[in-house]
């Protein structure tokens, strides 16, 4: 069963406040994430390096906290395809340059809602709100996600696998024709993957996966 919601129903969405000053900043706090920050979060996922605010000061700071499994986008670009957005795995607090959504789990996953927000395409920030999307029930996210997890992962990673492979002459020198055959075989795999990525988005979320089931099981 698939039941369709607007995000605000299943999601919390907030907006954050003003940067705080330099002198509330900590070595040991809460996380700030901004703009700046999230893009580097996107490329190496070390929240160490993101500067932290001391929350005793949270009268005078008035930081807008959000629990783990928030997904956080930037306020700008959020047209994009390759849209910043990122999934805290602990309690952050968020500047004034990024919205965070977080959603009720008891009727949406936080993974299944990353893949669907990297999916959509959003034409405003007013719109958040009012986006639909179609649910279906917790136990089909989770398979779901177990799939573009997996895929996702694979494609993370394609770039050191590729290398990896293409290192390997240097230890085999008899075997160096096959292993460039099988590191180009092994590239275009990858790039089948990535085109069956796109496929299975396109497919679960336009709910085209879940006609073709027929109540079957992914």
């Amino acid at each position: 069963m698939v039941k369709r919601y607007r995000l605000d129903e299943v999601a919390k969405i907030k907006e954050g406040n003003i940067v705080p000053r330099e002198e509330y900043f900590t070595n040991v706090g809460v996380p700030l994430v901004t703009a700046e920050y999230l893009k580097l979060l996107m490329l190496n996922g070390d929240m160490e390096q993101v500067s932290k605010v001391n929350m005793r000061f949270n009268k005078c700071l008035k930081c807008a906290a959000v629990p783990a499994k928030t997904i956080i986008l930037t306020r700008a670009h959020l047209k994009e395809t390759n849209k910043y957005i990122y999934q805290c795995e602990n309690e952050v607090c968020i500047a004034n340059d990024v919205v965070a959504i977080t959603p009720n789990e008891t009727i949406i996953l936080s993974d299944y809602l990353l893949h669907f927000l990297s999916w959509y395409p959003i034409k405003e920030r007013h719109h958040l709100y009012h986006i639909p999307i179609d649910i279906p029930m917790i136990d089909i996210q989770h398979k779901v996600v177990q799939l573009l997890n997996t895929i996702q992962l694979l494609l993370k990673n394609k770039e050191s696998l590729i290398t990896a492979v293409e290192g390997l002459p240097q230890y085999f020198d008899k075997f160096s024709r096959q292993i460039e055959n099988h590191s180009q075989h092994l590239q275009h795999g990858l790039n089948q993957v990535h085109y069956f990525y796109d496929v299975m988005l396109h497919k679960i979320f336009k709910g085209e996966l879940y006609k073709e089931m027929h109540g079957s099981e992914i």
